[in-house]
């Protein structure tokens, strides 16, 4: 049974003619009736109460319809998945960190998703970011982590590291801070697998300071509710929420940055597609407070 068949028998069905259903496929009404007929015949079932009038379906015939029409969606679905000569058709899913999502691929899409493909995501955390991807089966990685050799990727933008505090700081309402000072103030940390954490220490390490104090989280949400409840301040690279004050973390009066990278498999078959996405992605990300261009950074 091939769909073009089935095609043929939902157009003929609905048209209530099969020389009209024969016109909306384009195709010749006698071939279009010697496939209705082999259809027929491997279902062992008349479709059609063929008499003068207009074409009727017989019992057997309504009851395939939906099923005909189910198929024949499925189809046009799975086209739709891969649909390479128009990009807003194609469907497209992203493993990112769960800030990367909110922050800016929701964003970059409610500006500018009617002309690029349909983008899903699935949070996972940076480090795990490529095991999910090929565990899943998904078709681009954006992670703070250096994507493997051999996958195709380009390096986005470099994301600075912020501390959140709240009003009556000390810190509250200056525009940045150099690591050694910071270390001083307690802290709230994410755990050490995360990038902005480690980063941090990268930064503390190379300027010769130690943290006093500090709390680890996993969650960046509650280690902003942690900051604003007065108990550190938090080393994150989201916006602000709660209320929170935003510094600047520096190094020799630059902010330390991590570098964000997108990356797919070079051969999956809509790259050209992905490409064209991650090079508008890129170009628009500086628009997100603290996220510059790689050649700017």
């Amino acid at each position: 049974m091939e769909l073009r068949v089935l095609r043929y028998f939902v157009a003929a069905a609905e048209a209530g003619s099969i020389t009209r259903g024969a016109e909306l496929v384009r195709v010749s009404q006698p071939a279009v009736s010697r496939q209705l007929a082999a259809l027929e015949r491997e279902l062992g079932a008349p479709l059609f109460e063929r008499g003068h009038g207009a074409l009727t379906l017989t019992h057997a015939g309504r009851r395939f319809l939906d099923v005909a029409r189910d198929l024949v969606r499925r189809e046009e679905a799975a086209k739709a998945a891969i649909a390479l000569d128009d990009a807003a058709r194609l469907q497209l899913t992203v493993v990112a960190q769960a800030t990367t999502i909110s922050r800016t691929l929701a964003p970059f899409t409610a500006a500018h998703g009617a002309r690029h493909p349909m983008i899903d995501a699935v949070d996972s955390a940076p480090a795990q970011v490529y095991d999910t991807v090929r565990r899943i089966g998904a078709d681009l990685a954006i992670s703070t982590v250096a994507p493997p050799a051999d996958w195709a990727s380009r390096a986005l933008s470099e994301v600075g590291i912020t501390a959140h505090v709240p009003a009556g700081h000390p810190l509250h309402g200056r525009d940045g801070i150099e690591v050694a000072e910071l270390a001083a103030f307690p802290l709230v940390l994410m755990s050490r697998g995360h990038m902005a954490r480690i980063v941090f220490d990268e930064a503390v390490a190379s300027c010769g300071a130690r943290v006093e104090g500090f709390v680890e989280m996993r969650s960046s949400r509650l280690a902003q509710a942690l900051a604003a409840s007065g108990r550190g301040a938090a080393v994150l690279t989201e916006g602000p929420d709660y209320g929170l004050h935003v510094l600047r973390i520096l190094l020799d009066g630059r902010q330390v940055r991590m570098r964000m990278y997108a990356a797919w498999d070079p051969t999956h078959y809509a790259a050209p597609a992905i490409e064209r996405w991650v090079d508008d992605f890129a170009a628009w990300l500086p628009s997100i407070p603290d996220i510059a261009r790689v050649d700017e950074a």
